[in-house]
């Protein structure tokens, strides 16, 4: 093992039983008897010898520290002393003209803690080559400003154009900006005082990769590598769809690129940019290749490669021996990015949800890098950017599982620094306390009705649910444009005929010539008819595929439980909303909203199901996704009394069916969706399969 995560790990040793039977306690769901077991183990004479195992397993290993409360971007200056985190921007921020709430906090590593040194307004920070001066564009101006780190004094320099697009280290102090030259056309120019060098001019779709420290610029245009060897010298390599520089003085190029065969391949090749003529050098060959990136000695490249479905992690000499593959997960594997010469960092997930890992490119070990050290509730990560030494790593993440407030927090992480016994007696102790409180507050609430409760859950039949999805499966593609969404509408609404309800079709025509219903069942309340609660899943899929998992897994249990209900209703009103057009942007929601509130239907309660049917190992675990805190707490608590579910929550709706409850209703949303949060590497895709759902 590396010696910057070996630095404060005891000696392998064989798990002792009491470690054992708190993993499987842990693996059951049973986390009042595991954290009862781990808090005995930290308390005993084998605690350090454990430590490592058991931070793992609740939590984080690595020391982490809250740099802001709402953090957007963030950088290292070359020489990793100093760090930018910037604040009051969206995610997606393009330095224009920064908006006046954007923010750049400047820190400056004194011992092992990152300290705030100094405050700009304004966004898109870039430090120059030698690290001495910052550049930045004012809030609310479009020109260039130059901070000097050491004094603090300011200049401004000059921007040739309204609006750039991006900066990035230009090299020798200069400056490098992407300036609009049409619609999406933007010229390349760069900026070393009130001297102006034009780079490349009219670039399609502009992306700068970096700057070599002998001056030379890598840029790309659509799908078009230019390498700027000086004035009026371009070189330029096509069919590139990614490219990265690395190594010593960053003069490796690693570009992805489809070869010159009638049926093009996806090849990785590497060169050294000193060389001339330029030689690139195969590297790798495979069905779909992404994310090149150098290791710091040059020697070696570690990519994604696309094993049947997923992705997984691969790392190659450059000039093509050894190749290996470092990752079996069967989410996907994505985005290496070297932390040393023995280290990547990788993330593994969907887009709007991944996590980072440490990987020991010697022994293919897995570390977990971040976590919120809480039982239930799932920490989503944005963005990373490890220290040039590879210690530290900056991440952007919504630790509070919170991902409908615009806050995202800015953390450091320490790889050389862990936690200690006494700090894993305080995560266990607290996490025992609120398990025992929420096991305690649920076992009040369901006293009255648990009997009830259980007869239905009891009624349910997994042979049931395996036969609905059969059915569904038949119609292949049930998009809004496909033959098989009518199909399905039938059949929905045949199914609830059968056990006795009146369904209603709520057809409308999203599109011109396109024409589709959510199917809804009514059960009308015995004491409060007029309150409303909305069970609901979409029956749709994506156009090119069954959608097996999404979302005829929600489809599916949403049919089984209206079953189970039909004869048994509550003092409340129940409607089972079986929604079409979610993947064509969330049609049938927001049409069923708009009806509920033209007809004032006082909708108080809905929990909306997507995705629920993949699973990734043996433990059957999913993810509340929620904005009522009731809700969630009543979710959690019923898994825990009816049924083997183990769940986790996240206070999540955007971009599902759950967004148009809430715009008209508030908090009013739970349900269940993906765990963990849109893994499921079939997502979206064609091989979304029956075979890939557990029924």
């Amino acid at each position: 093992m590396p010696a910057l995560l070996a630095a404060q790990t005891p000696p392998a040793t064989q798990p002792a039983p009491p470690f054992d039977s708190a993993v499987v306690a842990w693996d059951q769901g049973n986390y009042p008897d595991a954290l009862a077991r781990l808090a005995r183990l930290l308390g005993s004479p084998d605690a350090e010898r454990h430590r490592r195992a058991v931070a793992l397993h609740t939590g984080e290993l690595f020391v982490t520290r809250e740099l802001a409360p709402d953090g957007r971007k963030v950088a290292w200056s070359p020489d990793g002393r100093l760090a930018v985190v910037e604040t009051g921007v969206p995610m997606t921020f393009v330095p224009t003209a920064p908006p006046a709430t954007a923010r750049i906090a400047l820190l400056r590593l004194v011992g092992d803690s990152l300290a705030r040194v100094h405050e700009l307004a304004g966004g898109g920070a870039v430090f120059s080559d030698s690290g001495r001066t910052l550049v930045y564009l004012r809030a609310g101006q479009p020109a260039l400003r130059f901070l000097d780190v050491a004094s603090l004094a300011e200049r401004e320099g000059i921007v040739p154009c309204a609006g750039p697009l991006a900066l990035a280290d230009g090299g020798a102090g200069r400056v490098l900006v992407l300036c609009r030259s049409g619609t999406n056309r933007a010229d390349l120019l760069r900026v070393a005082g009130s001297t102006l060098d034009t780079i490349a001019s009219g670039l399609a779709r502009p992306v700068v990769h970096g700057v070599t420290h002998e001056g030379l610029v890598v840029f790309q245009s659509a799908d078009t590598v230019g390498i700027w060897l000086g004035p009026g010298r371009v070189s330029t390599i096509p069919r590139v769809t990614a490219a990265t520089l690395g190594g010593p003085d960053r003069a490796t190029l690693a570009v992805v690129m489809l070869s010159g065969d009638p049926v093009p391949a996806p090849l990785l090749m590497s060169a050294v940019l000193r060389d001339a003529p330029l030689r690139l050098a195969q590297v790798a060959r495979g069905p779909r290749l992404a994310a090149p990136a150098v290791s710091p000695d040059g020697r070696r490249i570690a990519y994604q490669k696309m094993i049947r479905e997923d992705w997984e992690v691969f790392v190659a000499n450059t000039d093509g021996t050894e190749e290996r593959r470092l990752t079996r997960e069967i989410q996907h594997d994505l985005l290496p990015a070297w932390l040393t010469n023995d280290l990547l960092l990788e993330k593994i997930g969907e887009t709007r949800h991944r996590r980072g890992y440490v990987l020991d490119v010697a022994t293919g070990e897995r570390t977990r890098l971040f976590h919120n050290n809480l039982l239930r509730t799932v920490s989503m990560e944005y963005a990373w950017a490890p220290s040039p030494d590879g210690r530290r790593v900056l991440v952007i993440a919504d630790r509070d599982g919170n991902t409908i407030s615009p806050e995202r927090g800015a953390y450091v992480t320490d790889l050389a620094r862990q936690v200690s016994v006494a700090d894993l007696q305080q995560r266990v102790a607290a996490m025992a306390e609120a398990e025992a409180d929420l096991r305690r507050r649920g076992a009040r609430a369901f006293a009255p009705i648990a009997a009830a409760v259980q007869a239905a859950v009891a009624d349910a039949a997994v042979a049931r649910v395996d036969r609905y999805a059969h059915d569904l499966f038949a119609f292949d593609s049930k998009h809004i444009t496909q033959p098989g969404n009518r199909l399905a509408i039938d059949y929905i609404a045949a199914r609830l005929r059968e056990w006795g309800y009146q369904p209603e079709l709520q057809w409308f025509e999203p599109r011109r010539g396109v024409r589709t219903a959510n199917v809804v069942a009514t059960l009308r309340g015995t004491l409060h008819p007029e309150l409303v609660y909305v069970v609901s899943s979409h029956f749709d899929s994506v156009e090119d595929g069954p959608g097996a998992d999404d979302d005829a897994s929600g489809a599916t249990a949403l049919l089984e439980a209206a079953r189970v209900l039909a004869t048994r209703p509550q003092a409340a009103t129940i409607q089972f909303a079986f929604f079409t057009g979610e993947e064509a942007g969330l049609l049938g929601s927001r049409e069923f909203v708009r009806r509920a509130v033209a007809d004032s239907v006082r909708i108080v309660g809905a929990l909306n199901n997507d995705m629920i049917g993949w699973r990734n190992d043996h433990r059957l675990d999913n993810t509340i996704r929620y904005s009522s805190d009731g809700i969630r707490d009543l979710q959690h608590q019923a898994a825990l009394q009816f049924t083997r579910l183990i769940t986790y929550d996240s206070r999540y709706y955007q971009s599902t069916d759950a967004h148009a409850y809430y715009e008209a209703y508030g908090d009013i949303v739970g349900g269940i969706g993906s765990y963990p949060i849109l893994g499921n590497p079939h997502y979206h895709q064609s091989h979304d399969l029956l075979e890939t759902v557990n029924h």
